[in-house]
């Protein structure tokens, strides 16, 4: 660790102030209180980031806004929420607004207990089949029988919820995640690989399906019950599915902004859509994400996205077309000219996620007013084994699109879901930087 950097240790609560450059190693247990623990997402932070940043920041007796532009699963929302503030996600992830929607809604408690115990009686009843059947040629890879049989008895059953009930679209949506988040553990597929894959060296028992979905019905019961105790209805959230990094500004031009708190996605990020590609195989229809086609099609617009043709970076030159930062300018050549392989494809895409992050902060320019701060978590990376200062980088970009670094410290991460080492094309990344802006006039 450099020498400049200072190592403190500290338990459950982050302290308001922290000293530049500190790098802090937090001791916590509670990362998933309330909803927060609903489904298995990558990449997340734990809820004590957002916390900190709203008890800093909006430590007052007014109802405030915060903007999650990359919200991803919720945590920041879910976390501003229970402090009593309205808030706002943006994500061009239609599975991760779905998540997002659900742990951040109040819904009739009483209802989705009693729809609950209507599905295991169903479920239970040897007479019902499921007639969902998702469109892959390939899903006895995935599954076994018994667990597509199974699951789709349960997928039939929650879309019939409708017609025997009278309920709102936030029932069905809490039965929907609540469904998706035992798919992974119920496959074939690795539960913890970045990528959805079948090991055949290591090879998986997967989770029984119905006793896993019963257990979920409780937790979820649980939790939405602690939800609806610790936050007042009349706090708002509004999650919107689309990209932060165009027309955000349009769409929210008469809201005030009181705080952004987000983690993007890094450099060459984690494939969303391949992650979450068992879930998609028996949710994807609800996003029209049914078929690999139609997730590729999306997939191009996701920030960091490093599934692009070659036709899209053929004629690209780092020594040619300057991104007018010294220093990234300097890492893009030595990609290019260092890895003989991919160098050409790597630099391309690492100088097109600067770019549409770029993008992102003159929209943030755009909607946040004077003197709000911005807070960004975002984590070094390593591309065709260079090193790769992003969060230094960032703070360039951000500095030229109106925004002033006040603060830079960072956190050890614990606790990775996707444990998995990158080997040379992204690294694993053991320090999160915490990145307090401050919009400035420019």
């Amino acid at each position: 660790m450099n020498e400049e950097l200072k190592l403190q240790t500290v338990n459950e609560k982050i302290p308001i102030n922290i000293d530049n450059d500190t790098i802090l190693n937090i001791n916590t247990k509670s990362v998933n209180k309330l909803t927060h623990g609903f489904h298995k997402y990558p990449g997340k932070y734990i809820p004590q980031i957002p916390n900190w940043a709203i008890k800093k920041y909006l430590n007052n007796n007014k109802t405030n806004t915060i903007i999650d532009p990359f919200c991803g699963s919720g945590t920041t929302l879910v976390e501003g929420l229970t402090e009593g503030n309205n808030v706002i996600g943006v994500d061009i992830d239609p599975l991760s607004v779905l998540i997002s929607k659900v742990k951040t809604t109040h819904i009739d408690t009483e209802k989705f207990d009693i729809i609950s115990k209507w599905i295991i009686k169903k479920i239970k009843d040897n007479s019902v089949k499921g007639q969902f059947t998702p469109r892959i040629e390939t899903l006895n890879h995935w599954f076994t029988q018994e667990a597509i049989e199974k699951l789709s008895k349960i997928r039939f059953l929650i879309n019939n919820i409708p017609d025997k009930f009278e309920c709102d679209e936030n029932i069905k949506n809490a039965f929907y995640i609540c469904f998706s988040s035992i798919i992974r553990r119920v496959s074939n597929a690795d539960n913890q690989s970045q990528k959805t894959y079948v090991s055949h060296t290591k090879i998986k028992k997967p989770t029984e399906v119905y006793s896993l979905f019963f257990n979920q019905l409780k937790h979820y019961q649980e939790r939405f019950n602690d939800f609806a105790i610790e936050t007042d209805r009349k706090f708002k959230s509004e999650i919107i599915n689309t990209s932060s990094s165009e027309k955000i500004s349009e769409i929210l031009k008469n809201i005030t902004i009181d705080l952004a708190i987000t983690s993007p996605p890094y450099i060459k990020a984690i494939d969303y859509i391949y992650n979450q590609m068992a879930e998609l195989f028996w949710i994807g229809d609800l996003f029209k994400m049914e078929t690999q086609p139609k997730q590729n099609i999306l997939k191009n617009q996701y920030i960091g996205n490093k599934q692009i043709k070659k036709i899209e970076y053929s004629d690209y030159n780092p020594y040619e077309k300057k991104t007018h930062l010294h220093e990234l300018d300097i890492i893009l050549e030595q990609i290019f000219t260092l890895d003989a392989k991919n160098g050409q494809k790597h630099a391309y895409i690492t100088q097109k996620y600067f770019a549409e992050m770029e993008n992102h902060f003159a929209e943030m320019k755009k909607l946040l007013k004077l003197k709000t701060h911005y807070i960004m978590v975002v984590g070094d990376s390593t591309v065709s084994d260079i090193y790769v200062e992003t969060a230094n980088i960032i703070s360039r970009i951000a500095e030229r699109n109106g925004f002033k670094l006040i603060n830079k410290w960072g956190y050890k991460i614990k606790n990775r879901y996707m444990r998995f080492d990158r080997k040379g094309r992204g690294g694993i990344i053991n320090i999160d930087w915490v990145l307090d802006f401050e919009r400035m006039k420019k």
